[in-house]
C-alpha cells in the first residue's frame, strides 16, 4: 500500500530579477574589498544566475568572479582555484564568500601585481532580487510527486533543490526532506540529497532526481 504524506509537497517557483547595485572593480583588490561588504544576494546571483540560464550545459567558469578572474585579468590560476570551490559544502553564502576572500587574499599577498583593466571590462556586482510564487501543484504520495516532476520546470527544481540548501543552512534540499519525513523513505531521501547539483546540468539534475523516484514506484 502506498504511504500518504500527513501533509503534501507543495511545489514552488521562483523567478529572479537581476539588479546593479552600482559597485564594480577594476582590479582583483577592488574585487576582494567588493567582496568584503557584499551582501548574501549579491555573492548568490553572481554563483547561481548561469545555472538557469544555461541549464543544458555546464560552463567552464561555473561562477562569474572565476569567469572574471580568467577572462578579464587573465590570472588562470587563480581562476581555476575560485572555480574549484565546492559550493555545495558551504551552508550558508557566508561560508562561501568567507572562502573566496580567504583565496583572493592568499593570492593577492604573494602576487602584489596583478592587472588593472578598463571600464568596459570592470566587473559589475549584481544583486539578485527573488520573487517566490506558488505553482498550484501538490503532491500526497510518491507517484503524485513523480508525475508533477516529470513535467515541472527547472525554475521549481531550482528552488527546492538550490535555494533550499542556504535557504534552511541545513545541506539539505526541499525534496530529501519530505521523502524522509513524509513518505518514510530514508534510502530515497538520502540518494537525492548527496547529488551534487554543480557538477551536473539543471536538465540533468532534474533527470536523476525523477530516475531515483521512479526506482521506488
Amino acid at each position: 500500500m502506498e504511504i500518504r504524506a500527513i501533509y503534501p509537497f507543495k511545489f514552488y517557483t521562483r523567478l529572479t530579477l537581476p539588479q546593479l547595485t552600482g559597485l564594480y572593480a577594476l582590479s582583483l583588490k577592488e574585487l576582494l574589498e567588493g567582496l568584503k561588504t557584499a551582501c548574501d544576494s549579491i555573492v548568490y546571483y553572481h554563483t547561481h544566475h548561469y545555472l538557469i540560464q544555461h541549464h543544458y550545459i555546464v560552463p567552464d567558469s561555473p561562477n562569474d568572479f572565476a569567469y572574471w578572474i580568467t577572462h578579464r585579468l587573465g590570472e588562470n590560476l587563480l581562476g581555476e582555484e575560485i572555480a574549484s570551490i565546492n559550493m555545495f559544502d558551504c551552508d550558508t553564502m557566508m561560508d562561501y564568500k568567507n572562502k573566496l576572500i580567504k583565496t583572493i587574499s592568499g593570492f593577492i599577498s604573494k602576487n602584489t601585481r596583478t592587472r588593472r583593466v578598463e571600464m568596459n571590462e570592470r566587473f559589475n556586482f549584481m544583486k539578485a532580487v527573488t520573487f517566490v510564487m506558488s505553482t498550484g501543484k501538490e503532491a500526497f504520495t510518491l507517484r503524485e510527486f513523480y508525475e508533477i516532476l516529470k513535467n515541472i520546470t527547472v525554475f521549481s527544481i531550482y528552488y527546492h533543490f538550490f535555494e533550499s540548501h542556504y535557504r534552511l543552512s541545513s545541506g539539505l534540499d526541499d525534496f530529501s526532506i519530505w521523502i524522509k519525513d513524509q513518505l518514510k523513505l530514508p534510502e530515497l531521501s538520502d540518494k537525492i540529497s548527496k547529488l551534487d547539483p554543480y557538477s551536473m546540468t539543471m536538465d540533468n539534475l532534474t533527470e536523476q532526481i525523477i530516475e531515483y523516484v521512479e526506482k521506488y514506484l
